[in-house]
């Protein structure tokens, strides 16, 4: 019996097909235009109406292609390059579970072998795996990207939703943060875990932000891997705020600010350099409003840190943004219109 056996190629152009348009693998277009062809033997439709939609269509759906031409390019790459052979083992795939290669080389991303996926990271920074940690929303393993320099910042980051941000609006909000020289969301450009609005997870935005940055309308968000030289680092600008140095622990709490609704934060000071009374460690407070807490604020690369009861903490912005699904006022999607027809 003769069989028919997709070569690599094959495979990579069908996967390239189903990543950026899936009805260009899906028999539903012929089935349509065949359908057509019937009413139009029947009298049924007018022959130039079908034809006129048909290019229309095809049009909208090439200049889709076209726009997304990349991600065709990313997995010819990573398939036929020898940079998967150079690529590590770096961290697991939350669909298949199997280990993904970090490819360091321009432009900067992890390759899935077994899904034949590529996530793109950020251009600058050196990444590595944050504590086998996942993303409660899709289960790929967290990773922490470390900007270099002594005043250089750091941020946890889900490899899926960085390339595939998940809540409606949040690309303007990558748009405003961008500081590098990529300029395409999803290529070197995406959804930190800083600017993620997650209710419950213990690294997003809510769970890490503390403040309203005082030079933007960003949100300053506890470095969690910057002991002992801690550091707030605003989501949106290069805003640095360095808080009790030495200590052995900050951490965020859920509890807020009756002045100013900013986060309450918790220190444990080290016990040779405590600033309390009794030799006691731990504090709780306010670093706008706690005399003690603010007095142990640094700013970095800002105006002065002052009281900004009236600015809140800058986190309501974030709040409503709804995760993975289709909502009213989308644009219309040009990857296929055809049912509609």
């Amino acid at each position: 019996m003769r069989k028919l056996v997709p070569t690599p190629l094959g495979i990579t152009l069908v996967r390239g097909y189903q990543t950026i348009d899936p009805d260009l693998c899906l028999p539903d277009i012929r089935s349509f235009i065949e359908q057509q062809i019937t009413l139009i033997a029947k009298g049924q439709v007018d022959h130039r109406h079908v034809v006129q939609h048909v290019i229309q269509q095809f049009t909208q759906k090439f200049s889709y292609f076209v726009k997304k031409i990349e991600d065709m390019d990313a997995l010819f790459e990573a398939q036929f390059s020898a940079l998967t052979d150079s690529g590590r083992i770096l961290s697991k795939c939350g669909k298949c579970l199997r280990y993904m290669k970090y490819i360091s080389s321009q432009p900067t991303r992890l390759y899935c072998g077994t899904c034949e996926e590529v996530y793109y990271l950020p251009q600058k920074g050196n990444i590595k795996l944050y504590k086998e940690l996942s993303c409660p929303l899709d289960n790929f393993e967290l990773l922490i990207c470390s900007m270099p320099g002594p005043d250089g910042k750091s941020f946890p980051l889900c490899p899926y939703c960085y390339s595939n941000p998940p809540f409606e609006g949040i690309e303007a909000l990558i748009n405003t943060a961008k500081t590098g020289s990529v300029g395409k969301i999803g290529k070197g450009s995406g959804m930190p875990c800083s600017l993620c609005p997650h209710p419950s997870c213990p690294n997003s935005l809510v769970s890490q932000g503390v403040c309203a940055c005082p030079e933007c309308s960003g949100t300053l968000v506890l470095d969690p891997i910057s002991a002992p030289r801690w550091k707030l680092c605003c989501n949106m600008c290069n805003c640095l705020v360095f808080l009790a140095q030495g200590a052995h622990r900050i951490s965020t709490t859920k509890e807020r600010c009756g002045e100013c609704d900013s986060s309450i934060i918790e220190v444990d000071f080290n016990k040779k350099t405590t600033p309390l009374e009794d030799g006691a460690t731990l504090h709780r407070g306010c670093i706008l409003c706690d005399e003690l807490l603010h007095s142990l604020v640094e700013m970095k690369h800002g105006r002065s840190f002052k009281h900004m009861s009236s600015r809140g903490r800058g986190r309501g912005a974030r709040k409503g943004g709804r995760g993975r699904g289709r909502g009213g006022g989308k644009i219309m999607d040009p990857k296929m219109s055809f049912r509609d027809f």
